[in-house]
């Protein structure tokens, strides 16, 4: 059993979603299951490693350009270490409309260590992740006049030239209670990058696979209490294999750019409960979860969000609130499931959060993706969705109309839509098209194409 503890409980709170981390497979489910990393299995006294399935060979055959570095690759994964590497690079453009036209090069180079302790050390039930990223390039494309960022990779860690953090440090413990059922309670604690724990079937992802536009990822309703780089605690209830209950703990404050160690939780907390709940309809795999946020920290519609341009200053001084809240659902339905996790479907989002200190209050979406939408492209994935993004009435109310053209802030539609070619196993090109009609009142619906390259070492 492979649990991505992390995943099950702060991803329920960006996304209220998890689901094991997979690559979708190209000749069957099954395969690409053995190959999924979200994080390293535990293993349990007495259990014996599984044994080594035989791989086709050849550099347009192997997962990874550098293959298992002559069995090294394989070696360290048996003794529980397992090192994932990327390069992805984005070009994109505002074709027409928004505020202004022109295109960006930008891109991110991550690499993640996972260590399984019970294989390492014969700590049972112990399991640790490191990632480190660094985003290089131009500046993440602003001339569309929306709100939600256009290349969700290219505002983590910062949004402009070339930025370096460890996003993610932690480590999970699980509490076996009956493991034939697959029910056990998980803790995991540290720092986190949220967008890699929104693993979901048909969406969600971190900007480099998938969907590029954060609408499509995760609401922005949830980042005035849940930072995208976060030190939390978590605890999880996992029964069936499957998340149940969940509850994190979290400094509100983000911590893209330093450790956050010295002034954790000095600002307050934020507590976040979800349930997920699987079903089946039409004989089909369906999911609903159900998530929330609060937070004690003091907030305006006003105050910053790194990884966001808000509107403002306000027109007159605005009281700090403490409170504020976010909820949210989400529903996937599988339409063709050939497997597990192999096939696509539909889903949607819906989230709600306080006007008196969220600049954005309402957020709806829903999209059909997943992968093998041909026959004999099973490993490539597509996505279509429309997403609406509306603003804190709050906001809009206490905002000089004069640089506006003395017009209202208005919602945000967006639709977006890519399809993601495996050239190889570690190759990967997509191209992307979204349509943006901005917040901006002066803006014009925005046509913004993209091309992404990404590479797996």
């Amino acid at each position: 059993m492979r649990i991505g503890v992390a995943a099950i409980t702060l991803g329920m709170a960006l996304v209220p979603a998890f689901t094991p981390d997979v690559v979708y497979g190209q000749t069957s489910a099954p395969e690409a299951a053995s190959r999924a990393t979200a994080a390293p299995t535990p293993t349990t006294p007495g259990q014996k490693p599984a044994a080594p399935q035989p791989a086709a060979t050849g550099l347009v055959h192997q997962e990874e350009l550098t293959g298992s570095w002559g069995g090294v690759r394989t070696r360290w994964k048996d003794k529980g270490v397992v090192l994932d590497s990327s390069l992805t690079q984005f070009y994109q453009g505002v074709a027409s409309g928004g505020s202004e036209t022109g295109s960006e090069y930008n891109g991110t180079a991550q690499a993640k260590l996972e260590f399984d302790f019970g294989k390492l050390a014969g700590w049972h039930f112990w399991s640790a992740e490191v990632k480190a990223e660094m985003r290089f390039g131009g500046p993440l494309l602003t001339g569309t006049g929306s709100i939600n960022p256009v290349n969700t990779a290219a505002i983590i860690p910062g949004g402009d030239g070339t930025v370096f953090s460890v996003t993610a440090a932690n480590f999970t413990r699980l509490f076996p209670i009956n493991l034939k059922e697959g029910k056990l309670v998980a803790l995991s604690f540290g720092r986190y990058n949220l967008l890699d724990l929104l693993d979901e079937d048909f969406f969600a992802g971190n900007g480099t696979n998938r969907f590029m536009n954060i609408a499509q990822i995760g609401p922005l309703t949830v980042l005035r209490q849940v930072p995208l780089v976060a030190n939390a605690i978590n605890v999880a209830y996992i029964r069936g294999g499957e998340p149940f209950l969940t509850f994190s703990v979290m400094d509100p404050n983000d911590h893209s750019l330093d450790p956050g160690l010295s002034n954790l939780f000095a600002d307050g907390v934020t507590f976040s409960p979800g349930v997920q709940l699987p079903v089946k309809y039409f004989g089909k795999s369906a999911k609903h979860t159900f998530g929330g946020a609060i937070t004690t920290k003091e907030y305006t519609p006003f105050d910053a969000i790194r990884q966001i341009i808000i509107p403002g200053p306000p027109l007159n001084p605005i009281e700090p609130q403490g409170g504020s809240w976010s909820v949210n659902y989400v529903f996937r339905q599988y339409i063709v499931e050939r497997g597990a996790r192999d096939g696509w479907g539909l889903f949607s989002q819906i989230s709600f959060a306080d006007s008196a200190t969220s600049p954005i209050t309402t957020f709806f979406d829903v999209g059909l993706g997943g992968n093998g939408l041909f026959e004999g492209r099973r490993r490539d994935e597509f996505g279509v969705a429309y997403a609406y993004t509306d603003l804190s009435e709050d906001l809009k109310d206490n905002l000089d109309l004069l640089p506006l053209g003395n017009e209202r802030l208005r919602a945000e539609h967006q639709l977006e839509t890519f399809y993601n070619v495996y050239l190889t196993p570690w190759l990967q090109l997509t191209g992307n098209l979204q349509i943006i009609r901005p917040i901006s009142p002066d803006a014009d619906t925005a046509v913004v194409p993209a091309v992404r390259l990404k590479v797996v070492f």
